[in-house]
C-alpha cells in the first residue's frame, strides 16, 4: 500500500492526469494483492484505502503542495508500473527502483529550461513569418520574462498575477526592440511586433497543465478537473490582462514618441503564414523545446517535434480546405492525441510526454494579441465593430484552446484498441477490479 501511495505521489507530482494516476495506482496494488484497495485523488492529495481479510480498514493520505512537472520521471514510473504489471519485478524491486527514481536529478537544468522557454517563443515567431531578428527577440523576450516571473514567485504570488507580470514584460520587451526598429537600430517591422508578443503568450500560456485538466473532466474526475481547469483559466486571464495592459502603455508611449502602431488585419490569424521551410523548422523548434521545459527524456525530443510538425500540417490543411479554425484545430489535435499514444506507450511512456509539447504549434498567440490589439486600441475603441470583432477574436482564442485539450483526449481514446500489449494488461487489470467491485456493491472513486 505504501508503494501504491508513492506512485501516485510522484505521478500526481510530476503532472499526470488523475486517471493515469488511479490506474497506475491501482494496478500497483493489484499486483501486490491488495483486493480492496479504494483510490481518492484530487488536485493535491492522494487518498488510498483498503479492507485486510481480516475485515481491517487501512487508510493513508499523502498532500502534494508544490507540484514540478516533470515527464521524465513520470516516464521512469509509468514504465515501472509496466514492468511490475508484466511480472518483469518483484514487490521489493519495485521499490528500490522507485526510491532511486525519486532520488534522480531532474533531466533539465533550469537554465536550460529559461533557453527552451525562449526557443517556443522563438520557434512561434518563426512559424507565423517573423525576420530573423523578430526571432531573436521573441526567444530573449520570452527569457527575460522566465527569469523575472522565477524571481517574483518568491513572493508567493498567485498565478494569477504571474500571468499577468509576464504578459506585460513580453509586450513591453517587444514594443521596445520596435522602436529601436523605427530607429533604424535593428530591422523589426510592426508585423515583427505582433509576432513577438504572439511568441511571448504561446511560451507563457499554462498549456502544459490544460490537457491534463481536460482529460480529467472528460475521463470521470469532475472535481480534480475543474480545479486545474479552474487554475488554467486563472492564469490565462492574467496573462491577458498584462498583454492588454502592455498594449495600453505601448500605444500610449507611441502616441508620444510619433511612433505608430499598425494593427494586424483581423482576419490574420493563420497558424503558419511563414514561407514552407521556415514553417516546418518553427514547427520542430516549438516541438523540441516545448518538450525540454516539460522536463522530458532526450528520446522523446524527436517524435515531439515530429508530432508537432503534423499537427500543424494537418491543421493548415483543413483550413486552407475552409474548415474553420476551431474545428480543423480540434481536429488536429484529435491526431496528434492518436500518434502520441501509440507511439508513447511503445517507447514505455504516457501519451501526454509526447502530447502536450507536440501541440504548442496550435496554440493562438497571434488570435490572442490581434484581438487584444483591436480592443485596445484608442482607434478601434471608438470603431464599435472592429472592437467587438477583437473580442470576438479572443473568444475564438479561447475556443481554440479548449478544442486542442478536448482533441487530444479524443485522440488518446480512439487509439486504446491499438495499445501495446503491456499497455492492454494494465488497463484489463484494472476493469477487472472495477467489474469485480461492481458485483460486490464496491466502486472505484
Amino acid at each position: 500500500m505504501d508503494l501504491a501511495l508513492r506512485v501516485a505521489e510522484i505521478m500526481l507530482r510530476s503532472g499526470s492526469s488523475a486517471a493515469g494516476v488511479e490506474s497506475a495506482t491501482i494496478a500497483v496494488g493489484v499486483a501486490a494483492g491488495l483486493d480492496d484497495l479504494d483510490v481518492d485523488l484530487t488536485m493535491q492529495s492522494m487518498h488510498l484505502q483498503c479492507r485486510t481479510p481480516s475485515g481491517q480498514t487501512i487508510s493513508r493520505l499523502r498532500v502534494v503542495r508544490q507540484p514540478r512537472l516533470d515527464f521524465a520521471r513520470l516516464a521512469m514510473v509509468h514504465a515501472l508500473v509496466d514492468d511490475l504489471v508484466s511480472g518483469d519485478i518483484d514487490l521489493e524491486q519495485a521499490d528500490s527502483q522507485l526510491r532511486e527514481i525519486s532520488r534522480a536529478p531532474r533531466m533539465w537544468s533550469r537554465w536550460f529550461v529559461t533557453l527552451a522557454e525562449g526557443g517556443v517563443a522563438g520557434g512561434v515567431a518563426l512559424l507565423l513569418g517573423a525576420s530573423l531578428p523578430g526571432v531573436l527577440v521573441a526567444a530573449a523576450a520570452a527569457c527575460v520574462t522566465i527569469l523575472l516571473s522565477g524571481l517574483v514567485d518568491r513572493l508567493s504570488l498567485p498565478d494569477f498575477y504571474l500571468g499577468a507580470l509576464g504578459g506585460a514584460t513580453a509586450t513591453l520587451i517587444a514594443f521596445f526592440a520596435y522602436v529601436l526598429g523605427t530607429y533604424g537600430i535593428i530591422p523589426i517591422s510592426p508585423a515583427d511586433f505582433a509576432f513577438i508578443v504572439a511568441g511571448g503568450i504561446v511560451a507563457l500560456l499554462p498549456s502544459r497543465t490544460l490537457i491534463s485538466a481536460m482529460e480529467d473532466v472528460l475521463s470521470g474526475f469532475p472535481v480534480t478537473g475543474t480545479a486545474r481547469l479552474f487554475a488554467v483559466m486563472l492564469h490565462t486571464f492574467g496573462l491577458i490582462v498584462g498583454v492588454a495592459s502592455g498594449l495600453g502603455l505601448c500605444l500610449q508611449a507611441g502616441g508620444l514618441l510619433g511612433i505608430e502602431l499598425t494593427p494586424p488585419p483581423l482576419d490574420k490569424l493563420a497558424w503558419a503564414s511563414g514561407p514552407l521551410p521556415m514553417v516546418i523548422i518553427g514547427a520542430v523548434v516549438i516541438g523540441l523545446t516545448g518538450a525540454i521545459t516539460l522536463q522530458d527524456s532526450r528520446r522523446m525530443l524527436l517524435p515531439a517535434s515530429l508530432l508537432c510538425v503534423s499537427g500543424v500540417a494537418v491543421a493548415v490543411g483543413l483550413s486552407s480546405l475552409g474548415i474553420g479554425r476551431v474545428t480543423s484545430t480540434g481536429l488536429a489535435a484529435a491526431v496528434i492525441g492518436f500518434l502520441a499514444r501509440y507511439i508513447a506507450l511503445r517507447m514505455d511512456a504516457p501519451a501526454l510526454t509526447i502530447s502536450v509539447p507536440a501541440s504548442f504549434g496550435l496554440y493562438p498567440g497571434l488570435g490572442i494579441f490581434i484581438g487584444l490589439y483591436h480592443m485596445s486600441s484608442p482607434g478601434t475603441v471608438a470603431d464599435g465593430a472592429n472592437s467587438t470583432a477583437g473580442l470576438f477574436n479572443v473568444l475564438g482564442a479561447f475556443g481554440v484552446i479548449m478544442a486542442i485539450a478536448t482533441g487530444n483526449t479524443l485522440g488518446d481514446r480512439l487509439a486504446a484498441p491499438f495499445d501495446a500489449p503491456v499497455a492492454q494488461r494494465r488497463r484489463a487489470t484494472v476493469e477487472q477490479e472495477g467489474d469485480r467491485r461492481a458485483e460486490d456493491g464496491w466502486d472505484i472513486v
